[in-house]
């Protein structure tokens, strides 16, 4: 029976089935096509408002019909439309309406209406068709990528690139058309080019990954990876362009042009902003203690024992994504940033598996392959630290501890490194390492990412460095202790630095990430000067010569725990996040040996052989005298400066219209620190510590001293550290113990701040107004000492510093945006400057690498500004290309700002001095102008690939001093000499103009990039003079006026090329021009630079006026070759 039904029915099932398909073909076939025309010929009521772009009016078109629209964002983007509505209209109509002018038309295809772009009026005027050709790549690494789907909007037609990356479309006719091109993990691109008639143009596509999770896909014509997404020129300048902030940045895709090794390199190409002393960020000229810089939205640590500021310098450019600097006040950044906050983002990639190595060697002129000078470290140097070669010995007291132990020569000569010579090698090409792992997986079973960045690098640098104090002959025959130095230093830098970073995704978008900074830095120094004394240079008897072994040793780890969370369909966001700082500087065994030679003895035979020991002369009234006694003829010093900083915040935003906003949060620091020091300086067997070692020569006391060891030789260093020399019967050599109080202090600082703020964007963003108040108190406690006045008693002074200060911050910024392409920026802020831990301790330092002394001020105040920004921004319609040309001005009105000061005096022998004082007031008012600009409109096939970026900064400030405000600086003993006048010059700090250039070529098809950029900044003040202060004995000031730095131009040039396949090599060259870095000494107090020059009087007398070099040294050019290969 079965079988028999079967046969029976599977006739009539395939006639059923056969007919049903028929039927269903048929609807489908014609039911869209009429359904569509009935769509189209549906009425309806819309409105659209002045300034609306297109792609808005789509989507609420979308919204309002219920059908389906395909375009193309970027294209519909770009125009705006008037003032429209619509009463009971047809939708043909109403796109008709919309479209008209833009060059767009529509159409039915399905249920969809796509709108794209006519045919080209070209193409229907007869014109013979042209070809389209290029080569799909990799935005970071200009890898080809095969495989990707290239399309031809307008004309409906497609293709893959082949093996190589290369696409050609022949055949096309005249005119301007999307092209539309889409990879597996990348971003969908959409480029606009044009197609002439009987031509071949050539339009190359560089993708940007997408952070999609995707495995790697392997085909006939393509294997492909997941790339890791980096910002382009394009976004960074989107971010600009809708940042509530007045606003610069610097994106991934630019700093990959250049040759650029760290993040201080990076910071000079951003408009108004420049560097000092290689590392140091300043912003509108605005030196560093203005600025505040974060590291992946947490505050950057101090890196410095003399200031609170961070170390661009330790970042590498590699691990960087991009680098914002906001430069108007909002409510949500902290207040003590005047002149900008410092946003450092590093690369970071979600659902990403990827790994890239670059290998850098550097030659430096003048240093690579030459002698330089070194001493006997520890086997660890070449990784950034030390071994305990230079560690404090264990028989002496700790950090911390102000006991002095009685201790005998014998064991201080066994117990501490002998190690007191230079010695030679030949400095090896500069190496540095950068490696990064982007990897994902799940868990939990959400997906957890993963940065991993490792660096290294070992660089060596020499230089000869001239410094020289005062003019010529400006006082001829005066006590003026003017010297003219000669120094060969020589620096081996060693730096291991490791960034780990998690993301691990929930729901609605929201995250959890932990962020990780380990870096390990070394750098060892070793340095041989030779100074006289300048007036008298044909009288003088003697030269000096200090030889200087130093090794300076940084630790910081920066981390912190994140997480950002969306609530009732992203209404509600909260932002958290707690981070913790450890940084530890040291200075373990530094060592200096002082030395004086005959000047006679140096014309004949070798020099080296006559250089002997400096050791007091008895001579009471020779401040030379003083400074032997005081100092030793050889000190060993270490110094260890602890600090820790723990923070919490949390950030609540309610979004409650889209035009509406609001936020408020709360940021909590403590901050703590503790420096301590030991000194040790080798003296004359009979040095007693008394008053009467002044007036009293060795041997003076009656004791033996034997000179053949108390005036020991340069040669003989390598014995000193010896029993034979250190001796308990005070016949040779003595090692006191000179650490007292003032080699101390700790400190601590707490930070309670919140903030209510406000985003009102009516009429579709065209107007923003973004306000709100912060609340910041703050208190800073330094418990420190000041040294003995009367050596006799040997009692220091303890000080305490407590400062407390409730602050009330407003802020508004206000954005208009009149249509897509421009922006318009107002804001006014209150912001604070507050001294650093050293600069309000009275502790004193001497930085002998630098050869400057460092003192704190307890009188130090903290400093407030108003600050106010104008600027206007115009991007280009329909820019597809990272376009902008903005002009902003800002002015700036400072109370009690806080300077840097010369205090060095020309009576005193001693090295140049610096201290931080307040001025009264400061005002500062500038202008920025920043071009991005393509040259693709010039009609060579060769500037399609030119671009140009440029930006110039000019600045004028004034700060006021007055007499009183000079007096009250020093104290409870004020200088009753200071005259009665009031200064006014510029802020110290400040440079007048900046001007950073830039003219880059990338051919995403060969894969070359070059680039040559261009940067210089006026002349600015280092360190402020005190003022005139007589003095009878000199007929002049007693003070030194203030240090300039000068002008430098520097010219950086770079290629790079890919070689193969994710295989590439990189040439540059830095500072082409190789100009002097040098200092001023503003010797006639003008606040200016005026050159030395010879000048006769009306008595016939030449004599010299103007301002002296103060230091000047060449740093070389430096060449650099890397290879980075990713996989």
């Amino acid at each position: 029976m079965k079988k028999k039904v079967t046969q029976t029915v599977t006739p009539f099932k395939n006639t059923l089935i056969l007919i049903t398909f028929v039927i269903v073909s048929i609807v489908n076939v014609f039911s869209p096509a009429y359904s569509q025309a009935q769509s189209l010929e549906t009425k309806y009521d819309i409105h659209f408002s002045k300034g609306q772009t297109l792609a808005k009016a789509i989507e609420e078109l979308r919204t309002v019909t219920k059908i389906k629209f395909s375009y193309d964002p970027a294209v519909t983007g770009a125009f705006e439309l008037n003032e429209q509505s619509f009463k009971q209209e047809t939708l043909s109509k109403i796109l008709l309406a919309i479209l008209k002018g833009t060059g767009l038309t529509y159409k039915g295809q399905g249920a969809t209406v796509v709108i794209y772009k006519e045919a080209s009026p070209n193409a229907s005027a007869g014109g013979g068709p042209g070809t389209l050709k290029g080569r799909i790549v990799e935005f970071e690494t200009s890898q080809p990528l095969p495989g990707a789907t290239v399309y031809l909007v307008e004309l409906q037609k497609g293709m893959q690139s082949n093996a190589d990356g290369y696409y050609k479309f022949s055949n096309v006719p005249a005119g301007k058309y999307t092209l539309k091109v889409s990879y597996i993990s990348y971003k969908t691109e959409s480029v606009q080019v044009e197609v002439k008639t009987d031509k071949e143009e050539n339009y190359d596509v560089k993708m940007q990954g997408s952070n999609s999770l995707q495995e790697v896909v392997v085909s006939s014509v393509r294997k492909s990876r997941p790339p890791v997404a980096h910002t382009s020129e394009r976004q960074v300048l989107e971010e600009v362009k809708q940042s509530s902030l007045v606003v610069s940045a610097i994106s991934s895709e630019q700093i990959s042009k250049s040759a650029d090794r760290n993040a201080a390199e990076v910071v000079q190409r951003i408009s108004g902003v420049t560097t000092v002393d290689d590392k140091f960020i300043i912003v509108r000229g605005l030196n560093q203690r203005y600025n505040l810089t974060y590291l992946n939205d947490n505050v950057a640590p101090s890196t410095e024992l003399y200031s609170r500021a961070f170390a661009l310098d330790l970042i590498p450019s590699r691990i960087i994504d991009r680098i914002m600097v906001y430069k108007s006040p909002s409510p949500e950044n902290q207040g003590d940033a005047t002149g900008g906050v410092v946003k450092i983002y590093t690369k970071d990639a979600k659902n990403v598996k990827h790994f890239d190595i670059e290998v850098q060697g550097g030659w430096r002129e003048g240093t690579t392959f030459k002698n330089m000078l070194t001493y006997q470290g520890g086997k660890f140097d070449f990784l950034g630290f030390d071994d305990g070669t230079r560690k404090l010995p264990s028989i002496v007291p700790g950090y911390g501890s102000l006991q002095k132990t009685a201790i005998s020569q014998q064991q201080y000569a066994t117990a501490f490194s002998p190690y007191l010579y230079l010695s030679q090698m030949k400095a090896a090409p500069n190496t540095q390492l950068t490696a990064n792992y982007y990897d994902s997986f799940k868990l939990f079973g959400k997906p957890l990412s993963s940065l991993t960045s490792f660096g290294y690098k070992l660089e060596n640098q020499h230089a000869d460095i001239y410094r020289q104090q005062g003019i010529d002959d400006g006082f001829a025959g005066m006590q003026v202790n003017d010297n003219i130095t000669l120094e060969n230093n020589n620096r081996q830098n060693a730096q291991l630095n490791l960034l780990q970073n998690f993301t691990f995704s929930l729901r609605d978008s929201s995250s959890i990430q932990f962020k990780n900074f380990l870096l390990q830095q070394g750098q060892s120094t070793a340095i041989e000067k030779i100074f006289y004394r300048r007036l008298f240079a044909d009288e003088r008897s003697t030269n000096n010569k200090d030889i200087v072994l130093s090794y300076n040793q940084r630790f910081l780890y920066a981390g912190n725990l994140s997480g950002r969370h969306y609530y009732k369909n992203g209404r509600h966001r909260i932002d958290w996040n707690g981070g913790l700082t450890i940084s530890s500087q040291q200075l373990p065994d530094q060592r200096v040996i002082r030395l004086q030679g005959p000047v006679g003895n140096f014309a004949t035979g070798d020099p080296e052989l006559y250089w002997y020991a400096r050791s007091r002369t008895g001579d009471a009234e020779s401040v030379d005298n003083t400074n032997r006694i005081a100092q030793g003829m050889i000190s060993r010093t270490w110094t260890n400066n602890k600090e820790s900083v723990y923070n919490g915040s949390i950030d609540y935003l309610f979004q409650y219209k889209p035009w509406l906003s609001f936020k408020a949060g709360t940021y909590q620091q403590w901050k703590e620190r503790h420096v301590f020091r030991r000194v040790y300086t080798v003296q004359e067997g009979d040095y007693t510590g008394n008053f009467s070692d002044y007036y009293t020569a060795p041997g003076g006391y009656g004791t033996y001293v034997d000179p053949a060891l108390y005036t020991f030789r340069q040669q003989d260093l390598s014995r000193i550290w010896s029993p034979q020399y250190l001796r308990d019967d005070k016949s040779g050599l003595l090692v006191v113990d000179k650490t007292q109080g003032s080699d101390a202090y700790v400190a601590t600082e707490q930070t309670n701040s919140g903030y209510a703020a406000f985003s009102f964007t009516p009429a579709h963003r065209k107007y923003e107004i973004y306000g709100g108040v912060r609340v910041e108190y703050d208190r800073q406690r330094v418990g420190a000492a000041i040294q003995p006045t009367d050596i006799s008693t040997g009692i220091n002074q303890p000080v305490l510093v407590d400062i407390k200060k409730l602050e009330v911050l407003p802020s508004l910024n206000i954005s208009y945006r009149p249509g897509n392409s421009w922006v318009v920026r107002a804001a006014v802020g209150k912001t604070l400057n507050r001294p650093e831990f050293t600069e309000i301790s009275p502790f004193s330092d001497l930085d002998l690498e630098n050869n400057t002394a460092l003192r704190g001020n307890p009188y130090l105040r903290p400093a407030s500004a108003w600050n106010y920004d104008l600027r206007t921004e115009f991007y280009p319609r329909a820019n597809r290309q990272g376009e902008t040309i903005s002009v902003g001005a800002f002015y700036k009105e400072i109370n009690n700002p806080i300077e840097r000061i010369n205090t060095s005096n020309r009576i005193l022998n001693t090295p140049a001095s610096i201290s931080f004082q307040n001025a009264s007031k400061a005002t500062i008012k500038g202008v920025e102008i920043e071009i991005r600009k393509n040259l693709d409109f010039v009609p060579i096939g060769f500037f399609k690939r030119l671009s140009v970026i440029a930006n110039f900064s000019f600045i004028k400030s004034q700060a006021v001093k007055d007499s009183a405000s000079i007096a009250a600086e020093q104290g409870d003993k004020p200088d009753t000499r200071v005259a009665d006048y009031t200064v006014k010059r510029p802020l110290q700090g400040q440079a007048p103009y900046i001007i950073n250039a830039g003219l880059y070529y990338d051919n995403a098809a060969s894969g070359t990039k070059i680039s040559a950029i261009y940067n210089v900044v006026g002349t600015r003040i280092y360190a402020a003079g005190q003022g005139y202060v007589p003095n009878s004995f000199i007929n002049g000031s007693e003070y030194r006026g203030s240090l300039l730095e000068l002008p430098r131009h520097l010219v950086d040039v770079s290629v790079s090329q890919r070689v193969v396949k994710s295989v590439q090599a990189k040439l540059a060259v830095q500072n082409l021009l190789n100009q002097s870095i040098m200092m001023a000494e503003d010797y006639n107090y003008t606040y200016k630079y005026e050159p030395e020059t010879k000048v006769t009087g009306t008595d016939g007398k030449t004599v010299t006026e103007g301002d002296n070099i103060s230091s000047r040294y060449k740093p070389g050019r430096y060449f650099i070759l890397s290879v980075s290969y990713s996989f």
